[in-house]
């Protein structure tokens, strides 16, 4: 109370305070009017504020007191401040009551709040984006209509936080048809818990293309925050998540009505606006919509003006053929609806008269002209080339059914055309796929942001399908021929869906496009939705455009053929043989595990070789049949499987008890923000259970249990932490794929055909007995083109017990570096190569009794088996001796013997040194009659065999003190040397070469040689009980010659030394 009345003093003196030359003022108009704070007794005051073109010569009204806190109107109505009571909105005008509403997207409105940061996982590097990501490309963004998110790389919140003033609720219209986008939706509290009871709203379904669809949650009395979340899981920009009207109940008062947008009107105490009607229009506020001069101008449903009409074109008219009447049709010109062009103008064109009657084009293959009246398809066991009536298939053949699209008077049936737009404005009266004969082309007269869709459903194929050696089993293709003619960036794709999965992109084209064929392979056998759908501008663009507008009405894409082949449904166009033993003009498939082959004009089952696989039920020929791959085998001829075991260099590697699935969970990561979440994967590599990996929450609400189950040897999950209505943590998991459907092999080779193991998890030494498995999943996608692969390698770890460790490559703990090639390492105790009994480390004990005891310690590289384990036993003692005693036996004779030869040859050379000692020893002291040394007798004319000194024989003195001084001088040293009683054997004087003779003992014979002025004289051989001698020629100074002969004189050899 004192608070008001201090506010109301305070406004009283500024009043008196202002300019006192102001005009008169007016109470209803000077003043606004605003509320204060509730009080303790739950009341408050409402007071009045001076407009910023007020006059201040009266006192302002006094305030009032307002007993009710939380004054509420209803819809259509708004809470007057002046009479404090609720009034109707005025025509032009409407309201929600206590309520707010956002349907204009020109900026993002006033309290929202945009969050957006980049989000990259671990296979979403910078090297492979090339460059920093901008995510302000990929966040919310206003365009006109709807506020949309693109998701990309980025994680993006739109944030907006309300209070309540008494429970209300949350309505939201969205659109999501882009599976690898992340929407989230989660409101919060002022604690910043989320709300209970809003788990299933947490995550909105997907929708279909143009499709909209509405979530409504109740909210709770006071603050609530509301975030749309957008995560992108893929590099490629896809369809943006739309928002297009957010509406909340509960909230304060609203003190005016919102005027009604342009091309919009409302009567007095209207909740919302109408769309004005075609060739009607408004402005902002209106309470009517005006009429448009019909003959000039025209205007489509929700404008906001009148457009000129203009004058009549070919591209405002197309042809048909009429119904196949007696064989007779002809083609009829019908005007595009609605007709917005004029004939009355100068240059316009009319509409052309109907053609003359033709013979009625023939059907396409597998199809005949039907009572209705247009082309059926044959009945069961029957087929036609399109030309002819139906005929039932000849004994022993069955149809062959498909689809062959290629004649088109009309459309075929189980094919359906449809328009699709925003906000289902810009889709006219027209046909959104028209046939034209030969082909079928988008239709005319559709606003130029639409989505048009030509539907064909398949019932399913007619084989099995599945996976062999890598590669997807083709059960059937789809393949069309088109071409694409427009001016802008269009964009036309190729779209499928099946009862378990939602539409999905296959293939698309930008822009022009020249006639050409595409073909598609189906890898899967169940039913399946083929679209083609066309858009003349991109789905950006679209958003700036008025959403009728028909700027682009001669863009289109034309369709000449769609083929889909071995189908269980359509036409046949010929008939295939059957295997012997067929009934009833129906082919009996051959059992599994054969093929057909042709045998003697019919055809037979037989039965494929071991170990191979057959491709399918109808398959023809040997080639049909292939090999299973390296450590798999096959029992039925329809699947590879795997023992559990497997030969690793002549061991068998046996991971038989890792039979059960074993979840795996990847790194965690965050956002900027704070957002969590990571990867969990699940993998079987034997037994009969497969992993299975399974979505939580619903992407659908038409009330059908349709969640994800990926079920295969490796899946994967993305979860997201929550917490739950407890207070307890719980996990979100969403985006379940498979990443192995099929075993390629299990081996010990690092490679098989393209996978290799990753250079991390490769063995470090010979001793590591690794087993590999290699996997693969070759569905593709977007992502991955060549689908997906994965190798797993099994390591033997005895410090691993239980089901022991999966490790992921340290560089990529997400366990991929891009998304497509997943590696592990599983290192175990419960798996891992067989000892051998020769891998034992075998201790002997002492021998007692004739008996031993053998103990048998197990390696660490391998599984021993049970009956060997840590097991001792006794056997009959052994004499021989064990390997490293026998080898040192071995080198300690080898030693002695080498030590023995090396004594022997030394005392023999010891011994020859002493005998000739001694002889010299005995004969020193003997000279000649001239006082010389006389030597004793010798055995042989020179030195013995083995000996090395040399008998020099010196040509005389020199006084040179060159060159000879010092031979002189090595003479003088060598004769010192025999002082000890040893001579030299042939030294003789300068001058002469005396003969050698009448020695005692035997002799030799040298031969003597010159080198620098000295005789060098060398044993030729040993004398033979004959005397002989040596005597040569002095050479001269400056001969050079190396040798001269000798005489040799006979001399006796009878006497030793």
């Amino acid at each position: 109370m004192a608070v008001a009345v201090a506010l109301a003093g305070l406004v009283t003196v500024l009043v008196q305070g202002a300019v006192s030359d102001s005009s008169t003022c007016n109470n209803q108009t000077g003043f606004r009017y605003q509320f204060t704070e509730c009080d303790e007794s739950g009341g408050r005051w409402r007071v009045s504020v001076p407009s910023a073109t007020a006059c201040f010569n009266s006192p302002p009204p006094p305030p009032t007191r307002v007993s009710d806190c939380t004054p509420s109107c209803k819809p259509g109505r708004f809470f007057n401040l002046t009479s404090l009571s609720c009034s109707k909105c005025p025509a032009g005008s409407y309201s929600l009551g206590g309520g707010q509403v956002f349907d204009e997207w020109a900026k993002v409105p006033n309290g929202f709040q945009v969050v957006t940061e980049p989000f990259k996982t671990s296979f979403l590097n910078v090297k492979r984006l090339g460059a920093d990501i901008n995510c302000d490309d990929f966040g919310w963004q206003p365009r006109g209509e709807v506020l949309s998110s693109a998701g990309g790389p980025c994680s993006s919140a739109l944030v907006y936080a309300v209070h309540l003033v008494e429970h209300g609720k949350l309505m939201f219209e969205y659109q999501n048809t882009n599976p690898d986008v992340l929407f989230k939706f989660l409101p919060q509290d002022d604690q910043c818990q989320q709300l209970v009871g809003l788990e299933d709203s947490t995550w909105p379904a997907l929708t279909k293309e143009g499709e909209w669809k509405n979530i409504t949650v109740p909210l709770k009395k006071g603050l609530n925050v509301l975030h749309w979340k957008t995560i992108g899981m893929d590099l490629h920009t896809g369809k943006a998540v739309l928002i297009k009207r957010i509406e909340i109940s509960g909230v304060a008062y609203t003190s005016s009505c919102t005027p009604c947008k342009a091309g919009t009107y409302s009567h007095s105490a209207q909740s919302r606006c109408r769309r004005c009607a075609v060739n009607t229009h408004s402005q902002r506020g209106a309470s009517q919509c005006q009429p448009c001069n019909k003959k000039t101008e025209y205007a489509p449903r929700g404008s906001p003006k009148c457009y000129k009409r203009q004058p009549c074109s070919s591209a405002d008219y197309y042809e048909l053929h009429s119904p196949c009447v007696l064989n007779k049709t002809r083609l009829e010109y019908h005007w595009v609806e609605p007709k917005i062009c004029r004939e009355d103008l100068p240059g316009a064109e009319t509409l052309p008269p109907s053609g003359s009657e033709k013979p009625c084009p023939p059907c396409s293959p597998g199809m005949q002209h039907g009572d209705s009246l247009k082309c059926e398809f044959c009945g069961r066991g029957a087929f036609s080339d399109g030309t002819a009536r139906c005929q039932a298939c000849p004994p022993n053949t069955a149809p062959d059914y498909g689809y062959h699209l290629t004649s088109w008077s009309s459309l075929p049936p189980d094919v359906t055309a449809t328009c699709m737009s925003f906000d289902n404005v810009g889709c006219s009266s027209s046909k959104s796929w028209q046939a034209a004969g030969d082909h079928v082309h988008s239709g005319r007269g559709q606003a130029d942001g639409v989505y048009l869709v030509l539907s064909l459903v398949v019932a399913g194929f007619r084989s099995a399908g599945g996976v062999q050696n890598g590669a997807a089993r083709q059960v059937g293709d789809v393949s069309f021929s088109f071409e694409v003619d427009c001016k802008r960036d269009c964009e036309f794709a190729f779209m499928q869906s099946t009862e378990d999965t939602q539409l999905s992109v296959v293939k698309s084209w930008t822009g022009r496009q020249e006639r050409q064929r595409f073909t598609y392979p189906i890898t899967h056998n169940t039913s399946y939705t083929f679209s083609w759908v066309f858009q003349k501008m991109g789905w950006d663009e679209a958003m700036t455009v008025l959403s009728s507008s028909r700027l682009y009405d001669r863009d289109m894409v034309r369709i000449y053929s769609i083929n889909v082949t071995n189908t269980i449904d359509g036409g046949a166009a010929s008939c295939l043989p059957c295997p012997q033993g067929t009934k009833d003009q129906s082919c009996v498939p051959c059992p599994p595990g054969h093929y057909v082959e042709a045998a003697g004009g019919g055809s037979r089952c037989v039965r494929c070789p071991p170990d191979t696989v057959v491709m399918g039920p109808l398959s023809y020929g040997r080639d049909s049949c292939q090999p299973c791959g390296p450590g798999l085998s096959s029992s039925d001829g329809e699947r590879c499987t795997t023992s559990c075991k497997a030969n690793v260099s002549s061991r068998v590697f046996d991971f038989s008890r890792l039979n059960k699935p074993f979840p795996i969970e990847g790194s965690t990561l965050f956002t900027a923000s704070g957002t969590q979440y990571f990867h969990l994967f699940n993998m079987s590599l034997c037994g009969g259970a497969q992993a299975t990996c399974k979505n939580n929450v619903s992407y659908h609400d038409d009330g059908v249990d349709r969640a994800v189950v990926a079920e295969s040897f490796l899946c994967r999950s993305t979860v997201v932490p929550a917490h739950g209505e407890d207070g307890s943590r719980q996990s979100y998991s969403v985006q379940s794929v498979s990443l192995a459907d099929h075993l390629l092999g299990v081996t010990e080779e690092l490679q098989l055909g393209d996978a290799e193991v990753y250079p991390e998890f490769r063995p470090k030494s010979t001793d590591s007995l690794d087993l590999h498995l290699f996997f693969t999943s070759p569905f593709s996608t977007r992502a991955c083109p060549n689908g997906r692969s994965a190798t797993v390698t099994v390591r033997y770890n005895p410090e691993r017990p239980g089901n022991g460790t999966v490790l992921l490559p340290s560089r990529c703990p997400d366990g991929t570096c891009d998304g497509c090639i997943f590696h592990f390492l599983w290192e175990t105790a419960l798996a891992g190569p067989a000892c051998l009994e020769t891998d034992y480390v075998v201790v002997k004990g002492e021998c007692e009794g004739g008996q031993q005891e053998l103990h048998y310690l197990p390696p660490k590289n391998c599984i021993a088996p049970q009956t060997l384990s840590e097991q001792t036993r006794k056997v009959a003692c052994k004499t021989h001796l064990p390997f490293t005693i026998q080898v040192t036996i071995v080198g300690a004779v080898s030693f002695a013997l080498c030590f023995f030869l090396l004594l022997c040859h030394f005392y023999k050379k010891n011994q020859n040194l002493e005998y000739k000692y001694m002889k010299l020893v005995k004969s020193a002291g003997s000279k000649d009659q001239d006082g010389n040394m006389v030597l004793p007798s010798a055995e042989s004319c020179a030195l013995d065999e083995g000996e090395e000194d040399d008998v020099q024989i010196h040509q005389g003195r020199t006084t040179s003190g060159g060159l000879f001084s010092r031979i002189k001088h090595l003479a003088n040293d060598k004769r010192r040397r025999f002082d000890v009683g040893r001579r030299p054997r042939a030294g003789v004087s300068a001058g002469t070469l005396p003969e050698l003779h009448g020695q005692q003992g035997g002799g030799r014979s040298y031969q003597c040689h010159s080198r620098h002025n000295s005789v060098w004289c060398a044993l030729l051989g040993r004398c033979s009980s004959v005397t002989r001698g040596i005597s040569g020629q002095r050479p001269t100074a400056g001969d050079r010659r190396l040798a001269w002969p000798v005489t040799c004189h006979r001399v006796s050899c009878a006497g030793t030394l």
